[in-house]
């Protein structure tokens, strides 16, 4: 029998295979890692050798998973979960270590939250890098390749390894141009108005987020944009709508006029979502915390 040389095994690597895993697509895994695509293939060509699998094939214009690797992800999760344990609790000062955050979320958080938040940082000297990936409607895998540290969303996925605490509590409201057009009064209006959506993918939308909502009921979006920041542009001097979470008024949907839902809906949350694996990292920990106070301080500003 060959002798695997479990030893040549790092977390980079590990973590390689599990973005591979969740993407299907070595080129989105390179994406997701801010790595090349040949570094991806070599570290999979290790991992080949040492796992004396495939791991992956070609399928189609795409790749599959073996059943090697599909029975792989759990250990290799508890592992990831295992490494990351080792430096918790441990002396931490945010102005003398090199901070490193990848940070799901879609465009209406980050620009509401991390310039004041990085401005700050930056003032006290504190070396932290940040990249931020669009979250969509995320799914349950997005937390679990280790790649993201911090999901930002109103709609987190259901799965007990995740921990999340609401960061912002607001109904969803309507954004139009009171120059133009009065806001609608009634579902009717509402209903039969032009509406502008963002648009995550073919299936998923903005409006998914207002769960009492029937889009068969209405008339279907005459413009669908990639980002919130594209709404505004789009609904100025127009008698277009969008229906977005009120707190959008503090930040990119600012120069918008805004109005109650002329019919009852829920109170929706923005969560700030992470991997239990995270809980006691004292520099997770420590941004948690920030994020919180900048909120909190938006909020309060925003209220007087």
């Amino acid at each position: 029998m060959r002798k695997i040389d479990y030893l040549s095994l790092d977390g980079n690597a590990l973590t390689t295979f599990l973005t591979v895993l969740e993407e299907m697509s070595v080129s989105r895994a390179a994406e997701s890692l801010g790595v090349t695509q040949s570094a991806v293939s070599h570290t999979l060509e290790k991992l080949r050798v040492i796992f004396d699998d495939p791991l992956f094939v070609r399928e189609g214009r795409g790749i599959e998973s073996t059943a090697r690797a599909r029975e792989l992800r759990a250990s290799v999760e508890s592992v990831l979960d295992d490494l990351k344990r080792l430096t918790d609790h441990r002396p931490f000062d945010p102005q003398l270590e090199q901070l490193d955050f990848t940070i799901a979320a879609n465009d209406f958080p980050i620009q509401l939250i991390f310039p004041k938040l990085l401005k700050e940082l930056s003032e006290e000297g504190v070396q932290l890098r940040i990249r931020f990936i669009p979250s969509g409607i995320p799914r349950v895998s997005i937390l679990r390749a280790s790649r993201y540290r911090i999901l930002i969303t109103p709609t987190p996925p259901d799965d007990p390894d995740l921990t999340m605490v609401s960061l912002i509590q607001a109904k969803m409201a309507v954004f139009y141009d009171s120059t133009v057009r009065k806001p609608p009064e009634t579902w009717q209006e509402f209903a039969e108005s032009n509406h502008v959506e963002v648009k995550f993918s073919e299936t998923e939308s903005s409006l998914m987020a207002l769960h009492s909502l029937d889009p068969s009921k209405m008339k279907p979006p005459i413009i669908s944009v990639p980002n919130f920041s594209s709404l505004a542009p789009m609904i100025k001097e127009t008698d277009r709508i969008t229906t977005q979470l009120g707190a959008m008024k503090y930040g990119l949907l600012k120069e918008l006029d805004t109005a109650a839902l002329p019919f009852e809906t829920e109170t929706l949350n923005l969560f700030m979502v992470w991997h239990r694996r995270e809980q006691g990292d004292p520099a997770h920990q420590w941004l948690r915390a920030r994020i919180i106070e900048t909120v909190n301080c938006i909020l309060k500003i925003n209220s007087r």
